[in-house]
């Protein structure tokens, strides 16, 4: 687990940080910004939600409600606003960001094509949802009827490492061809 970042940066350096992530990284979940900030120890919790909500509120970034997340866009104002402030923050701190963005990025990408979740629907079901999608088409979708909680969560947890096996198997399999 991330540590709390040792140096606390000031109200607008954490707004710029914050605008500069943004910008950087492009439309972003709560969660994700979250998870971003604290493994690359950049800034805590309170600090990261205290500057956007006064960048939401000034209009430099605009927060949707998406079911189970807010999702933060940087605005034309943010945009303009970091570029007259942005030697406020350090230029390593602004290399740590772009260092990490592409990795970041590219695990978001691959959070969004494979997805698992698990609901509960009795006393002894437990559901374990689990798929591929590419370019916005879901390409497979499992729904796993399986008896206890702990059984359910390996599945959600080992989907990510075994899903494309697992497709190549299901697609060679039921079409009687292999795979290039």
């Amino acid at each position: 687990m991330a540590e709390i970042p040792r140096y606390r940066l000031d109200g607008l350096e954490g707004k710029l940080l914050t605008l500069h992530t943004l910008k950087s990284l492009g439309p972003c979940g709560n969660l994700q910004l979250i998870a971003f900030m604290a493994e690359h120890d950049l800034m805590n919790y309170f600090d990261l939600q205290a500057a956007l909500y006064d960048l939401t509120r000034r209009g430099q970034v605009i927060r949707e409600q998406v079911p189970g997340d807010d999702v933060y866009t940087i605005t034309q104002e943010g945009e303009e606003a970091l570029a007259l402030f942005v030697t406020r923050l350090g230029e390593s701190t602004l290399n740590k960001v772009d260092d990490a963005v592409p990795a970041f990025r590219e695990r978001l990408r691959q959070e969004r094509e494979l997805f698992a979740h698990i609901s509960h629907e009795g006393r002894n079901e437990y559901h374990t949802r689990v798929g591929i999608s590419e370019g916005g088409m879901q390409l497979m979708q499992l729904d796993l009827s399986l008896p206890t909680a702990d059984l359910a969560e390996r599945f959600r947890a080992n989907w990510a490492a075994r899903a494309r096996d697992i497709y190549d198997y299901i697609i060679t399999n039921l079409s009687g061809e292999d795979l290039p």
